[in-house]
């Protein structure tokens, strides 16, 4: 069982990924894909200590011993909470969305690069003392 939760991990965190738009919005979905749960504040004392909270930032609380991280997004009135482990996989997950960002900028500017071929390139004719 445990063979096929794999790939279908690594599908989700692939679909997560192309899904978010915004620096908030990614955290979030690292955060939920890692397997931080989410906290709607009800009451009037919640929503106003979520506000408290620095946003869009984890942060790491210890209480009575133990250390859980959490993830505050006043905005849309929500509370990532995690544990060391959890955080640990939005760690990497992190990890290997910044290489994928990278990979894909650097594809984007190779792709450009090419496009120039047909002018000879920086090397080409039309770079020179006399252009």
């Amino acid at each position: 069982m445990k063979f096929f939760a794999l790939p279908l991990l690594s599908l989700l965190f692939a679909t997560l990924l192309l899904s978010a738009c915004k620096s908030g919005q990614n955290k979030e979905m690292l955060l939920s894909a890692a397997g931080f749960r989410t906290v709607v504040p009800t009451t009037s004392q919640q929503i106003a200590q979520l506000k408290t909270l620095p946003q869009l930032k984890v942060i790491p609380i210890t209480k009575n011993g133990k250390t859980a991280f959490l993830f505050a997004d006043a905005a849309s009135n929500t509370l990532l909470i995690g544990n060391q482990k959890q955080y640990t996989a939005y760690q990497q997950y992190a990890l290997q969305y910044k290489i994928q960002q990278e990979k894909d900028a650097t594809a984007s500017l190779n792709a450009d690069a090419s496009q120039w071929g047909c002018w000879g390139g920086i090397d080409g004719p039309f770079w020179g003392p006399g252009f």
